[in-house]
Order: structure tokens, then sequence, then C-alpha cells
């Protein structure tokens, strides 16, 4: 039995607790005592011990396959700053969304988009901005070689092994390219 303050009509009432052999060992400690149950691994049975090692194999390979998925988050996040603060706002984020458990990349992922979202992470913006200006880049690229394939002038053995669909769509292309430059002389140019 304990006593507990703060209940009760003036507070000083007594409540019943069960008193677990964490809490028995506990107190032992720090009166200063051996806990009770003070067995040496060693002493163990071999079936207590094959099962606490098991346990712990469990664990290490959770904790390896945990790590494993955080590096292949980080190598695809070259913006992220690897810290220690940065990492503990995506365990505590990872742990409020999922619970405590190995997370998955796509997890990470999540969590990560959670965290920006908040603001709540260092990011190194000058590889951010990189990024940024790549995708950009990359969409002008992409823009440039799609204009050289509408403007592109098809030989007869092209058209001739073209499907009609396709010889169609070429033709409007030709078309509408005709007529954007008549547009742009300031006449229509036939």
């Amino acid at each position: 039995m304990s006593r507990v303050s703060g209940t009760g009509s003036y507070g000083n009432a007594f409540v019943q607790r069960e008193e677990t052999e964490f809490d028995i060992d506990t107190r032992r400690r720090l009166d200063g005592l051996d806990p009770l149950n003070s067995e040496k691994f060693e002493k163990w049975a071999p079936e207590r011990q094959k099962e606490a090692y098991e346990g712990f194999v469990r664990a290490d390979s959770t904790r390896i396959e945990q790590k494993a998925n955080a590096d292949r988050f980080v190598a695809l996040h070259k913006e992220f700053v690897d810290i220690d603060t940065n990492g503990q706002t995506m365990n505590r984020t990872l742990e409020a969304l999922y619970g405590d458990r190995l997370y998955s990349v796509a997890e990470f992922e999540k969590a990560y988009a959670v965290c920006r979202a908040n603001g709540s992470l260092t990011i190194d913006l000058a590889e951010e901005a990189k990024q940024r200006q790549a995708v950009v880049n990359q969409r002008a690229k992409a823009a440039r070689e799609q204009r050289a394939a509408e403007t592109r002038v098809l030989s007869e053995t092209e058209k001739e092994n073209m499907s009609l669909e396709e010889l169609r769509e070429a033709e409007n292309r030709e078309i509408r390219r005709r007529m954007q430059e008549a547009g742009e002389r300031g006449g229509n140019g036939w």
C-alpha cells in the first residue's frame, strides 16, 4: 500500500497499488540490497538462455534493418542534413505516425513530407536549389525534344512505314506549324 497526495477529501487518501516484481527490485536496489532475481545469465537454464539470445538477435536484426532503411532514405534526399536533431525529429514523427516498429523507406518519405510541411528539419538549401534547377533543366530539355520531334520533317520512307493515325497526326502538326509561322509574319502567308 502506498500513500498518494492529491486525492480524497483532504488530499491524503490511501490507494491500493499492485506491486510488480520491477517495483520490488527497484525498491531493493534503492535500499542497497540485491534484487530478488539476481541470477547471472550464465546460470540460467539453456532454454532460457536460447530464448534470450534469439530475442537479442531479433532486436539486433530489426535495428540493422531500420538503419539500412534510414540510410536508403538519406541517400535519396541529398538535401536532408543528417544531424542528431533531424534524426530525433524524424524518429518522433515516425513514432507518432506509425508507432514503435520497423519503418519502411516509404514511411520515412511520408514522415519527411510531414516534417518538411512543419518546417521542423534543417535542410541544405544549396543542395535543394541544385535539385530544383536540375528539375527545371530536365523539363526544358524534354520540352525542346518534344518541339524538335514535332517540327521534324519526315522522309518519304518514314511516312510509308507510319500508320494512318500517325501520318494524320504528323500532317496536323505540320499544318499547325505553318499556320503559326504565317501568324508570326503578320499575314496568312499562303
